[in-house]
């Protein structure tokens, strides 16, 4: 009675999964380019995080007494990890190593964590996604644990990366159109 399988063509997987592999084209084809845009992305983001913190400092503070200090040591740090990065972009390409991995080693752990439903749609559907969230779990693990590497074949691994989970959004797309 609750166990109502049909979910029916899945097109927002479908449009993940082709901005995935349009993201992993244009890391691939322009590997510079978008590490940097990244890398200054994020500067810029950090920037207004921290000035944004500090412009309701003083509410804040009401608000919470001491503990809006915390807040405004943590929009400072935002800041100066901003200007870092937006000045020293090879810092912010190995920091943003890391925090792809982070995202990467997330991502992979919940889909695998959530591949079990595909089983409903055919064990071949559940084998192709578990591999591919498996390479995408090891690519994670690389980034993570070696970052000079990461550092030097970054767009390479984050292209791969986006091509693998756009291919997988796009197969589980399919899978659930039951």
């Amino acid at each position: 009675m609750f166990n109502d399988h049909r979910w029916g063509f899945d097109w927002t997987e479908f449009m993940t999964g082709i901005v995935f592999l349009i993201a992993a084209y244009f890391v691939a084809k322009k590997p510079q380019a978008a590490l940097l845009s990244l890398v200054f992305l994020f500067a810029i983001v950090a920037i207004i995080s921290g000035i944004t913190t500090i412009g309701g400092y003083t509410k804040l503070q009401r608000e919470t007494g001491l503990r809006a200090n915390f807040a405004l040591v943590f929009a400072i740090i935002d800041i100066l990890v901003g200007l870092l990065f937006l000045f020293h972009a090879p810092t912010g390409i190995v920091v943003l190593g890391y925090i792809f991995a982070f995202w990467f080693l997330i991502d992979s752990i919940e889909r695998l964590v959530v591949a079990s439903h595909l089983r409903t749609f055919g064990m071949g559907y559940f084998i192709l996604s578990v591999i591919l969230d498996v390479i995408s779990l090891i690519l994670a693990i690389m980034l993570l644990f070696n970052p000079l590497v990461a550092a030097f074949s970054f767009n390479v691994l984050v292209s791969f990366y986006f091509a693998v989970f756009g291919i997988n959004a796009i197969l589980i797309a399919f899978a659930r159109r039951d």
